[in-house]
């Protein structure tokens, strides 16, 4: 029992600061301390410098072959597309307006991988694993804006939005993916980041998980959940539970991979639908409506699940 109640302390103790600090800035927009137009600035200034500079730090802290873990990868892959495959195949024959069904399969399998994944693997886990899922992230980012471009293309039909051009310009622009990139290139080479530039990273790390969870909560808007209460509720079982479940089987008993990087996949994709949906969403002219309520419900109930997910896996 006593065991028991240390797991429970230590979880609480890494998921209740983050939600916490999102509830903070759910709060602050509400008392209009923050207005709606400065909300798009605060999640620019989050994924275009915080994040990237958190991820780079990351991983130029640790070695390349700590870092890169063949063992992830094989198990990331065969789950997500398997996941993705079961989704479509069940929104496939429901008889709903197309573009709530292209926001329903998007909303299902985008994370918020960077925005919440990141903070509570470092904070429950270390620098290393969030150097490792920093990978991860870099891995599936291009497959997760091609898939959505894709879908709320054929779903929403809105092809005269649609450019490859513009596809191929989001996916290899984004600084995030940059920044793993370069992280990797100087970590593999073990090039020393000097003194100013590595006090510069540090400063933007330090903001990068507060502005991260501030925006989240900023940009939480709770109209339009009503109605779609059902599918909304579909989803968040699926992405909440489900998702993280088949990674956690892959894991354990096909693949068979260590403690740490089990725990890296399995927190990962327990993380609710991405705020990057949202404007992926209103781009696609699909129901952007139905993805932001998505996106409130799912990280209200994460605040949970994340805190099941992280007990079960203390205990394994």
């Amino acid at each position: 029992m006593e065991v028991f109640f240390k797991v429970i302390l230590e979880v609480l103790g890494v998921t209740f600061p983050v939600f916490a600090v999102i509830a903070i800035g759910f709060i602050i927009k509400k008392k209009n301390m923050l207005k709606e137009e400065h909300v798009p600035v605060l999640n620019s200034l989050t994924y275009n410098f915080g994040l990237p500079a958190l991820v780079f730090s990351g991983i130029v802290k640790n070695s390349f072959s700590q870092i890169f873990d063949a063992d992830i990868i094989k198990v990331i892959f065969p789950a997500y597309f398997i996941y993705i495959f079961f989704i479509i195949a069940s929104f496939y024959f429901l008889k709903i307006d197309n573009r709530v069904k292209s926001a329903a399969i998007v909303s299902s399998f985008r994370n918020n991988m960077a925005f919440i994944g990141l903070p509570i693997l470092l904070y429950a886990y270390g620098s290393l694993a969030a150097a490792r899922a920093s990978i991860v992230i870099a891995l599936l980012l291009p497959i997760n804006i091609m898939l959505t471009a894709l879908f709320f293309q054929l779903q929403a039909r809105a092809t005269k939005t649609f450019r490859i051009k513009n596809l191929l310009k989001e996916i290899f622009l984004d600084p995030v993916i940059i920044s793993v990139i370069a992280g990797l290139i100087i970590s593999y080479f073990s090039v020393t980041v000097p003194a100013p530039a590595g006090r510069l990273l540090e400063i933007l790390s330090n903001i990068a998980v507060p502005l991260a969870l501030l925006s989240i909560g900023a940009s939480f808007k709770f109209a339009y959940i009503k109605n779609n209460i059902k599918y909304i509720t579909i989803i968040c079982i699926a992405k909440l539970v489900l998702f993280p479940l088949l990674t956690l089987v892959f894991s354990i008993f096909v693949f068979k991979v260590a403690a740490l990087n089990r725990d890296i996949i399995c927190v990962l994709f327990a993380t609710p639908v991405a705020v990057a949906t949202y404007i992926q969403s209103r781009k696609y002219s699909t129901d952007s409506d139905f993805v932001s309520a998505v996106i409130i419900i799912s990280t209200i109930a994460s605040a949970l699940t994340l805190s099941g997910w992280l007990f079960v896996l203390k205990l394994l």
